[in-house]
């Protein structure tokens, strides 16, 4: 499904997109729109339906990504990409642990419905740089954790990783039942961390 083969179009896709005029790049965000778009609400619209979302041919979307497998990885990249920049964005090392955690909660839950394109394949996760990214995001929320341990707001006798591991997963079920109704956004974030 995924491997070397997929690994490679997206370096060679990057690698050209970081020497393309504007339109270019252009063209592969709305391409990678319109899956999110469609893929959120149908997990097996083709590859044609994407490209007639995005307002492009099928020949143009496979040139950006020659298979559906690539399209999803490159969306699982995007995805943890995103969350980790909200995650930044969130402050984790300032302030009070407890009110750290309030800000990711409350930035990254607008954006957490992203990560359902990590669950693109188990076969996303054996490319470093999926690794590489994930691990990326999760530190930050294990260093603020490990300052909750130490200032006695987090219990101390659970694994940071742990820890860390159920604070991201709280938030992506809080995400889930906002779009469920079955949560009030303006709840969720204190829900996430109390």
């Amino acid at each position: 499904m995924y491997g070397r083969d997929i690994a490679c179009i997206l370096v060679y896709n990057e690698t050209m997109m970081s020497h393309t005029d504007p339109r270019v790049e252009r063209t592969r965000r709305a391409i990678l729109e319109a899956a999110a778009h469609l893929l959120t609400h149908d997990r097996s619209a083709s590859m044609a339906a994407i490209a007639r979302e995005a307002g492009v041919g099928r020949a143009t979307l496979h040139r950006h990504f020659a298979t559906r497998d690539a399209l999803l990885l490159a969306l699982a990249l995007l995805a943890i990409d995103c969350v980790s920049e909200a995650i930044n964005d969130a402050r984790p090392g300032e302030g009070s642990p407890v009110d750290a955690m309030l800000r990711i909660a409350a930035a990254v839950l607008p954006v957490a419905d992203e990560l359902r394109f990590v669950e693109a394949g188990a076969a996303i996760w054996s490319l470093e740089d999926t690794l590489d990214r994930w691990y990326s995001m999760t530190t930050v929320v294990e260093d603020l954790v490990r300052r909750g341990q130490a200032d006695g707001s987090i219990r101390p006798d659970h694994s940071v990783a742990w820890v860390a591991d159920l604070m991201l997963g709280v938030i992506w079920t809080a995400a889930d039942s906002i779009r469920d109704g079955r949560l009030a956004p303006h709840n969720a974030a204190a829900l996430v961390v109390d």
